[in-house]
């Protein structure tokens, strides 16, 4: 008993930092900063109250309108360009001298006066090179400066090397003359004199950016922004997401910092206070299972941990985040007071940085109870199925309800929350893949797990049928009384069902010992009782090698074990001392290992163990006899104390006998003894 209290104690403070340390982490993980949000679309009705405005703003553009309004001046941005005259009059002077040295032999003057003039009036209004004819594409002008001196030119009047060449070289001139011009490289004469200045024109552009304004308009404090109801445009959304971003500012102070922490902190740690509570006031049972508490608390954090990372990094809407998957997780593996109490911790404590909390904890309230109720037992995939479509008619409805009371037409409510309540619940489906992890990790078993452990192909539960055909008859009606019994005190009947049909896996290595599978030949008979004995109550050893040698769960480990007790084999016991009348046994040499059974569904199981063997050496299977056998039993094994240590009542177990004696008459075909009718004077006479 002091060992058992010193674990409690152990367990309640493992309880206590956990609380703690769930907390802490839960606050850590959330959003630096206080986000003021609202979630609304334009051209759809504003579905808050009235927003007023607590103090003076400023109104800022849209990105979209001061993007356009830049672009705009891109657009009419006349970029700068420098003139270089020595590049004129350098090429004027070289092609001078060419015609004096060569081409006066060969072309007529005046063709030569025509090119050059041509030439001064290229270089006059501007030749630019092919690589800055992107800068002047769309634009009408640019901005010539030379020295100190700027002036604004037509883009028209300015010509690429190649368009100055092709004038320059114009038909007008005699063919011969203009062939053999042609042979005479005439481009090296035409270069660029007009050069883009990058680092004016990109200094010039700047300049003027910087002095578009970013806002637009003033509100004043007091002034109403917008009204329930009201459908929100352009104007309004400007509004409001100035009025956001001035607030979300005013939230990163460092003061304001402070206290938001603190207030969550507490907050955080009153929430985890009342799952404390409940557990140390209704779930005793829970605390003394450590897996129960590290499963618990370590779902409830990763799932809060991961909301916060979720509203710091992510723009999309929150109702995508599948919350009730962590409902549905804590009540597949605990029960539903439980699951509801630790969801809610959740919920409220995640309410602190989600947008619209209000909504938020409405809608995942009724979802998340909507699955936990809907899981009553987990039997069948489909029913996962069930429980997502039933938690998104869930999410539909609510708000549905919500948006009608805020909304003047119903055609408003913004179809978009439906696909993303959809997509919630298709997420919501990875909870069938975990299961398999979580029993790993936490030791739990699952009632998909017992469901399929319970097949009667199972390998295991085929080498049971092959190698004692009577042990495997007897675990068959054992499982069936013993899952009737369960149901009726409320325990869990799946677990019983499957342990039930594992509890004697340890008969097999020595079949023909056990009486259920003889067929007239006794091999006791050659054996002392001790020997016996040892065969006996070793059976619960032999099983439990079995089971970790085909990773049977440690749920159903614990009825194999504890199916017998710490009673003894009574039968060689007394036989022994019928042998040995002076001599005391040794208890320990007819004992089974134990232990005693330790919850209602071990205790069921070895009652309806007891009695289906025992029922077996009846001559006559009566109402009477079964009645007195059921009670007879039982009532010895409560005498003996099996049951001190399992929350067993006395009136469960009465429902339990109950139970056996209906079932067993079922069984057996029982009918009421009717008494013969006695023979009348005129019978007799017949």
């Amino acid at each position: 008993m002091n060992d058992k209290r010193r674990f409690l104690k152990s367990n309640r403070s493992l309880l206590v930092i956990l609380s703690v340390v769930s907390a802490l982490l839960t606050v850590y993980f959330m959003p630096a900063h206080r986000q003021e949000k609202y979630t609304f679309t334009v051209g759809k009705p504003w579905t808050y109250d009235v927003l007023i405005a607590p103090f003076n703003f400023s109104i800022q553009k849209s990105d979209e309108v001061w993007q356009a309004e830049a672009d705009s001046v891109k657009a009419s941005f006349a970029p700068y360009f420098s003139r270089n005259a020595s590049v004129s009059e350098t090429a004027l002077a070289q092609f001078d001298k060419f015609y004096n040295d060569s081409l006066s032999k060969v072309v007529w003057e005046e063709s030569y006066q025509t090119l050059r003039r041509r030439l001064e009036k290229v270089y006059r209004e501007g030749i630019i090179s092919t690589s800055d004819e992107e800068v002047l594409s769309g634009k009408q002008l640019f901005r010539v400066y030379e020295g100190n001196t700027s002036s604004f030119v037509q883009t028209a009047s300015v010509r690429s090397v190649r368009d100055a060449y092709r004038l320059v070289t114009d038909a007008d001139i005699y063919v011969y003359d203009r062939y053999t011009l042609l042979q005479h490289n005439l481009e090296q004469y035409i270069q660029p004199n007009l050069v883009y200045d990058e680092t004016r024109s990109e200094a010039d552009l700047t300049s003027q950016l910087n002095e578009i304004s970013h806002y637009r308009g003033m509100v004043v404090e007091g002034q109403k922004i917008i009204d329930q109801g009201e459908i929100v445009d352009e104007q309004k959304s400007n509004i409001i997401n100035s009025y956001l971003s001035i607030v979300n500012e005013k939230n990163q102070s460092k003061r304001f910092e402070m206290l938001t922490w603190a207030g969550r902190g507490l907050f955080v740690l009153l929430c985890f206070l009342v799952l404390f509570i409940y557990l140390s006031l209704y779930r005793i049972d829970d605390i003394e299972n450590r897996s129960i508490l590290w499963f618990l608390f370590g779902s409830i954090t990763l799932f809060t941990v991961a909301m916060g990372l979720y509203c710091q990094y992510s723009s999309w809407s929150i109702f995508l985040f599948p919350c009730s998957m962590l409902a549905i997780m804590l009540r597949i593996f605990l029960d539903s007071r439980t699951a509801f109490t630790g969801y809610m911790a959740f919920i409220l404590s995640t309410s602190l940085i989600v947008p619209m909390p209000y909504e938020y904890v409405l809608l995942q309230f009724l979802a998340g109870l909507t699955g936990i109720y809907s899981l009553k037992e987990l039997s069948q995939r489909s029913q996962i199925l069930r429980t997502c479509l039933l938690i998104f008619i869930s999410y539909s409805l609510v708000w549905t309800a919500f948006q009608m009371t805020q909304l003047e037409n119903i055609r408003d409510i913004d179809p978009l929350i439906f696909l993303f309540f959809a997509i919630n619940c298709i997420i919501i489906l990875l909870v069938y893949p975990l299961l398999f992890v979580i029993e790993k990790l936490f030791g739990f078993t699952s009632n998909v797990t017992l469901i399929e452990l319970s097949n009667i192909n199972n390998p295991l539960l085929r080498e049971l049928a092959e190698k004692a055909p009577g042990t495997f008859q007897h675990s068959m009606q054992v499982s069936t009384l013993a899952s009737e019994a369960a149901t009726r005190i409320k325990a869990n009947p799946q677990l019983v069902r499957t342990a039930a049909l594992y509890h004697d896996i340890g008969k097999m290595d020595n079949a023909p010992f056990f009486t259920e599978n003889q067929s007239g030949v006794n091999p006791h008979d050659k054996l002392t009782p001790q020997e016996s004995a040892h065969i006996i109550t070793g059976h619960v050893e032999k099983g439990l090698e079995l089971a970790d040698k085909y990773g049977l769960p440690e749920s159903i480990r614990g009825f194999i074990a504890s199916h017998h007790g710490k009673g003894v084999a009574r039968y060689f016991y007394i036989k022994y001392n019928q042998a040995h009348p002076d001599q005391a046994p040794d208890p320990h040499d007819f004992s089974y290992p134990g232990p005693n059974p330790y919850s209602k569904e071990t205790a069921v199981v070895m009652m309806a163990d007891a009695v289906e063997a025992a029922s077996r050496s009846l001559k006559e299977y009566t109402e009477e006899s079964i009645g007195e056998l059921v009670d007879k039993i039982i009532d010895t094994q409560v005498q003996e104390g099996y049951f001190q240590d399992c929350p067993i009542s006395w009136q469960e177990i009465n429902r339990v006998k109950e139970t056996f004696k209906e079932k067993l008459r079922t069984m057996y075909h029982t009918r009421i003894s009717y008494p013969e009718a006695t023979a009348g004077p005129d019978q007799k006479k017949q």
